[in-house]
């Protein structure tokens, strides 16, 4: 394959550069939807990809081929990219949204421990001595 510029003063990269970092970084989001998908122990490998697959709504041998085929392909399909990002960037979102929330308990949790452990008029211990 030729090389291709990408703008007027970019260095030009291959396209075999770019779809092996796009394979990689395919690679990667399909690590993590397993790792979030795996539901424990007694959990099988294959029950997993099944279930993402589904969620996804590719074919599950695509996937097959992603996790023990990777040296043998040369790039990823756009539409299989595509979904695992979007499937990826879902999670994430979710979990940040988690994050917020437990922020926000511990938050209102640490502000009525103060309030109860306060009395009306309490200084917390410190006294206002006025100087004469």
């Amino acid at each position: 394959m030729k090389d291709k510029r990408v703008g007027k003063f970019a260095k030009s990269h291959s396209e075999s550069e770019m779809s092996t970092t796009a394979l990689h970084k395919g690679r990667e989001y399909y690590d993590a939807l397993m790792d979030a998908e795996y539901r424990g122990r007694k959990d099988r490998n294959g029950s997993a990809r099944s279930r993402l697959a589904d969620d996804l709504g590719v074919n599950e041998n695509k996937l097959l081929r992603l996790e023990y085929k990777i040296e043998e392909m040369r790039d990823i399909g756009g539409e299989l990219y595509r979904r695992l990002r979007i499937w990826y960037e879902a999670i994430c979102e979710g979990n940040e949204a988690a994050a917020l929330q437990m922020r926000e308990e511990r938050l209102q949790l640490k502000a009525r421990r103060n309030a109860v452990h306060r009395r009306p008029g309490d200084t917390g211990g410190r006294e206002n001595h006025a100087r004469d």
